[in-house]
């Protein structure tokens, strides 16, 4: 499996779009909606992080054993795979786990709907009180009913990262987002507020998952390779696939729950001790903080079926040059936007809405906590590249860690926003900032320093190539 030069291209073309999607919607959003609409909008996107969490884990279990189906697996295995010499896709194997994800995905967002009508709808209820009229609930009910969709057709994307197409996911990704931002800026502009935001979220997800059908079975004539594949999927061979995908993927489930215990949880904490303004602004900077940290890692991201491939193939050599790379790239665009956002940003925003108030310190705060957070989070991707998941008792800990430290700080202090910070600084530290970073950096035989070295080598030899 190569990373071809276009999808690298189209993977920062789609990151930016996504994540930029956040910026080009914030003023917008800002503008048209007053602080507690814009608050409670930020709950539901807090709320819908927890509801993905039902995915638990197949996300990237999937993607894993995708991408080791097409780079011709000839048998999954709990801890590895076993691999054929001919490196032919085996078509037979990834038809089982195509079944076997659609039952899977089927279940968790039936389940996920119904915690988001009955759970979801009462703390929804509870927080906005003194909100008045329906369309706040009538915008919950459809953004209910978008996170359903997207969790249950999400298996598609994921089986586009698994066999390396990177362009192609990207393409869906732009045409979605596009829909989104026009759909939301028309709806806000005839006053639709929350419905607006709710009704373009919906129709980004529906796009977003059409697409990615469309472009899974089209890439490299994978949709007639499975219907002319003559092996039966028997309920057996779905049960066998499970059991084979689940020894991980729990794990990975905790991962991504200690992901969100690290970051979206602190808004639910927001909004039961602060105002809802006041959680609508730190969620924005959170989000704003994010996207840098997102488009920063998308090099990552591009080359990870590269790095899997690396892997099967035992080429420790690409594995550290192309780690070097992406991780160079990654610290040198963070601070890049950080200072873009915070000498541009900033201001711009103020002026949309002069009585928004964006606290600079604190931005810089979430950013070097987003930062760290990112960085030993692709180290510990890296490691999941083997199939093996040992980060996940210290990212669980250090999520749940942070948890109660910001309810702490929040309630038995002044704190406020801070407190949520400083909680979740402290609990990252003492432990996952530098374990994973590390492990990863000695297995390589080298120290930070050089692979920053190789890295800025590597990308001014590409620069120097393109002239």
């Amino acid at each position: 499996m190569k990373i071809r030069k276009s999808d690298v291209i189209w993977n920062y073309i789609g990151t930016i779009m996504s994540l930029g999607s956040n910026f080009l919607l914030l003023p917008f959003i800002i503008y048209f909606l007053d602080g507690e609409s814009l608050g409670l909008w930020c709950v539901f996107l807090s709320i819908g992080g927890i509801v993905v969490l039902f995915d638990f884990g197949f996300n990237p279990t999937l993607a894993r054993n995708v991408a080791y189906s097409w780079s011709g697996a000839e048998k999954l295995s709990k801890i590895d795979a076993i691999f054929t010499n001919n490196g032919e896709p085996n078509i037979g194997l990834l038809k089982k786990i195509v079944n076997t994800s659609k039952k899977i995905y089927l279940l968790i967002s039936s389940i996920a709907l119904l915690v988001l009508l009955t759970v979801g709808t009462l703390y929804v209820l509870h927080i906005s009180e003194n909100m008045s009229g329906y369309d706040h609930m009538i915008a919950w009910i459809i953004y209910s009913f978008a996170v359903f969709l997207n969790l249950y057709y999400g298996y598609y994307a994921t089986f586009l990262r698994g066999v390396g197409a990177i362009k192609e996911i990207n393409i869906a990704i732009i045409s979605a987002r596009t829909f989104q931002i026009i759909a939301s800026i028309v709806l806000l502009y005839f006053d639709f507020r929350l419905i607006a935001v709710a009704v373009a979220y919906l129709g980004y997800g529906m796009i977003f998952r059409l697409f990615s059908k469309l472009l899974f079975y089209r890439f490299h004539n994978i949709g007639e390779k499975l219907k002319t594949d003559n092996s039966k999927v028997t309920n057996e061979d779905i049960r066998e696939t499970f059991n084979v995908i689940w020894h991980n993927a729990w794990r990975d489930g905790l991962v991504s729950l200690s992901s969100y215990l690290s970051k979206q949880a602190s808004v639910v904490i927001a909004s039961m001790y602060l105002s809802l303004t006041e959680t609508g602004i730190y969620s924005i900077s959170i989000q704003l903080v994010t996207a840098i940290a997102s488009i920063s890692g998308a090099l990552y991201t591009s080359y990870q079926p590269s790095l899997q491939a690396a892997y099967i193939n035992k080429d420790t050599n690409k594995s550290k040059t192309l780690m070097s790379i992406a991780m160079t790239v990654y610290i040198l665009m963070f601070w890049i936007g950080i200072v873009i956002l915070s000498t541009i940003g900033l201001p711009i925003l103020s002026k949309i809405k002069p009585n928004t108030v964006f606290s600079l310190p604190i931005l810089i705060a979430i950013s070097v906590y987003e930062f760290l957070l990112k960085h030993h989070s692709y180290y510990a991707s890296f490691i999941s590249n083997t199939n093996n998941v040992p980060y996940v008792k210290a990212f669980l800990f250090s999520g749940a860690l942070g948890v109660i430290l910001a309810i702490l700080l929040v309630r038995g202090t002044n704190l406020g926003v801070w407190g949520l910070i400083i909680a979740q600084i402290l609990a990252q530290a003492i432990y996952n900032n530098w374990k994973w970073p590390s492990k990863v950096i000695s297995a390589f035989e080298t120290n930070i320093f050089e692979m920053i070295k190789i890295g800025s080598k590597n990308i001014f030899n590409k620069v120097s190539a393109t002239r």
